[in-house]
Parts: C-alpha cells; sequence; structure tokens
C-alpha cells in the first residue's frame, strides 16, 4: 500500500523542519552525556570529519544546537545527516527552532491540522487501502506460535466467505492462512467495516498485535515553507 503523506510524522508531529547545519555532524553520538560534555566545553579539541571529507570542530553553534537538544528531546524526534538536520515537532516548538537557528534554516512541511486530531492507530489518507478497506489488522511476531490449527482454518474460512468485504493482500500471511507454510512472522490484512472486527477478535485475538483505522479526511493538505 502507497504511504499517504498526509499521516502524521511517527504518528505524533505535525511539522518537520529543515535546517543546513554542516557542524550538527560534531554532536555525533548524540546521547546525553555527549551533547552536555559539549555544552560544557569538554570536547572543544576534539575534530571530526564531515561528509565529504572536511574537518568539522565544536564550536558557537554545535553547542547551542546540543543544549537545545537536550532540552526539549522529550518534544520532538530528530534526525542529522549529511549536512541536514531534521526535526519533528508541533507547531510551537517548530517556531523555537527556527527562530533559533534562522540563518541556518531551508525549509519546513506541515501536515493538515485534520490529521493531528487523530488517535493512537489511526492513519489519515485522501483515499482508503485499495479505495474500500478502514481497517488494518496486523498479525503478532510468529502469529503461528499463538494461533492452534483451528483457529487458523476458522480465521481464513471467515476471510474467504467475507472475501468482498477482507482482503489478505499480503503473500506470507495467505501462504499461512490456507495451510501453505506453517510459519508466519509477520503481515497484516484489511476488513472494510467496524463489524467486521468482532468475529475476527473472537477467532483470532491471541495472534492479533493491533487494528490501524484508515480515517479518510476531505481535503488534506501537505504544506511546504522554503525560505526565499
Amino acid at each position: 500500500m502507497r504511504k499517504h503523506h498526509n499521516r502524521l510524522y511517527f504518528n505524533k508531529y505535525d511539522h518537520k523542519t529543515i535546517f543546513r547545519m554542516s557542524y550538527a555532524n560534531a554532536l555525533y553520538p548524540t546521547t546525553d552525556e555527549n551533547l552536555y560534555n559539549i555544552v560544557q566545553g569538554k570536547n572543544d579539541d576534539l575534530k571530526f570529519h564531515n561528509y565529504g571529507g572536511s574537518v568539522v570542530k565544536i564550536n558557537a553553534q554545535s553547542k547551542a544546537l546540543a543544549k537545545f537538544i537536550l532540552e526539549h528531546r522529550s518534544k520532538m524526534h530528530f534526525r542529522l545527516q549529511q549536512n541536514k538536520a531534521i526535526f519533528y515537532s508541533q507547531k510551537k516548538l517548530a517556531k523555537l527552532l527556527v527562530e533559533s537557528f534562522w540563518e541556518d534554516w531551508y525549509g519546513s512541511e506541515t501536515v493538515d491540522p485534520k490529521f493531528a486530531k487523530l488517535g493512537k492507530n489511526t492513519v489519515g489518507c485522501k483515499r482508503l487501502p485499495h479505495g474500500k478497506f478502514k481497517y488494518q489488522i496486523h498479525l503478532k511476531k510468529d502469529v503461528h506460535q499463538h494461533l492452534s490449527k483451528t483457529e487458523r482454518e476458522n480465521l481464513w474460512a471467515f476471510l474467504e466467505r467475507n472475501d468482498t468485504e477482507c482482503l489478505v493482500s499480503n503473500k506470507y500471511v495467505l501462504d499461512y492462512l490456507v495451510g501453505k507454510y506453517p510459519h508466519c512472522y509477520h503481515g497484516y490484512f484489511y476488513v472494510s467495516e467496524e463489524q467486521m472486527l468482532t468475529p475476527i477478535y473472537m477467532m483470532a485475538q491471541k495472534g492479533i498485535d493491533k487494528v490501524v483505522k484508515f480515517e479518510k479526511v476531505k481535503n488534506g493538505t501537505h504544506t511546504k515553507t522554503n525560505k526565499s
């Protein structure tokens, strides 16, 4: 299934803020202990090789970034890659990031605010998977160790009997359910309506990891802003 770009980043954040920060590589590893040492000036004499071979030293900018991460780590997710630093957060922290590192700001992306109102295990999308399925049922790892042969056969009989409302698109899950292969280590299948979940849970609850709901949002937007 195609991933929908209007899904919240990491199911939690609605802002993605991108910076050009060649000095960010000097922060590795980004553990609290190492960042604290950088802020305290304990790593001032160390040199780091940046992408492309240039040498990076700890400076005022990298110290400011280390301090920011230490203070706000719990409210964001970040990635330092090549010469970019990417932060995922809510609007208030994204604004503070841009204000704090304006000179290095490259651009921002924001998902539609409507998607921020969705609950846990709910994915916002413009189009439902395969055009009609609202629920994605994820099986547990090593599901074959959780379901008996009878439970597996009953589940498959139900899905096959309701084939217009259920879809097993994953080959490995299908091979397991029909009895072609005795093991299944991961996978999922779809159902179209909520009322289909109750009988499935009655037959296979021990083998279900989670259920993801897809919620269609009209006129969803994905906004990008670049520094002019």
